[in-house]
């Protein structure tokens, strides 16, 4: 049953993903794909950030340890989408300039 759950959710996710960056998909897609992909990472990096608060009460190691590994995803959600989105908005542009 994990299987099939993590099967589903994985063609959805990676379908998403890959139709957010495609151009040949209307801006009326693409946008809410991006805006529901943007709120899953929120939604686990929050979920993390309060888990580490409340670990922070029990143990002071396990919170911060939850902060650092929460501090990694924030740094590495912002590479991702500056790599995916932003950069190749650039690489488009030089490219309609050349030609």
């Amino acid at each position: 049953m994990d299987f099939i759950i993590e099967l589903i959710f994985e063609f959805l996710f990676d379908g998403m993903l890959e139709t957010s960056k495609s151009n040949k998909v209307p801006k009326f897609i693409r946008y809410p794909l991006i805006v529901i992909i943007l709120l899953f990472f929120v939604l686990v990096i929050g979920f993390i950030f309060i888990v580490s608060i409340l670990a922070f009460k029990e143990s002071i190691i396990a919170g911060i340890l939850l902060i650092i590994i929460d501090l990694f995803l924030i740094i590495g959600t912002i590479s991702k989408l500056k790599k995916e989105y932003f950069a190749k908005n650039k690489n488009s542009s030089l490219n309609n300039t050349n030609t």
